[in-house]
């Protein structure tokens, strides 16, 4: 039993600091493509040069926070994807291509390692989100 105790212990050590959130992409207003292809306003399967161009970058980052190890989340991904949305529009591109999420610790969470272990549980975890790729106009459009 003891030696049980010693690894949840370690366990909520090593795993408590950080944010935990579930990214929905569902409202998401434009075609947005993991690859460099993309559908176009036609159906067909369209790329670089080739039924769109590239015009740009996008990048939308926000900071997201958890308590409770990570298991109370706090917030949600909505407002980012609006933002993202927002981006697009505002570019007048049609899509994007190249689409990639990244989900980076902030270094405050460091910080929870010199925290006593009886705070951990209130202790904010915190995360930040990026939304980025490369935006794409439809070609003769």
């Amino acid at each position: 039993m003891r030696n049980v105790s010693w690894v949840i212990l370690i366990l909520l050590v090593l795993h408590c600091a950080g944010s935990r959130h579930t990214v929905s992409l569902n409202d998401m207003q434009y075609a947005v493509s993991m690859s460099p292809q993309i559908y176009g306003s036609d159906g067909k399967i369209k790329a670089n040069g080739a039924g769109v161009d590239i015009i740009g970058d996008i990048e939308v980052t926000r900071r997201y926070w958890s308590l409770v190890y990570s298991f109370v989340p706090i917030g949600d991904t909505k407002k980012q994807v609006a933002d993202f949305n927002q981006v697009i529009a505002t570019r007048g591109a049609h899509g994007v291509v190249n689409f990639e999420i990244e989900n980076e610790g902030c270094d405050m969470n460091n910080f929870a390692y010199v925290i006593a272990p009886a705070v951990l549980p209130f202790f904010p975890g915190c995360s930040k989100i990026t939304f980025r790729g490369k935006l794409v106009r439809e070609s003769g459009r």
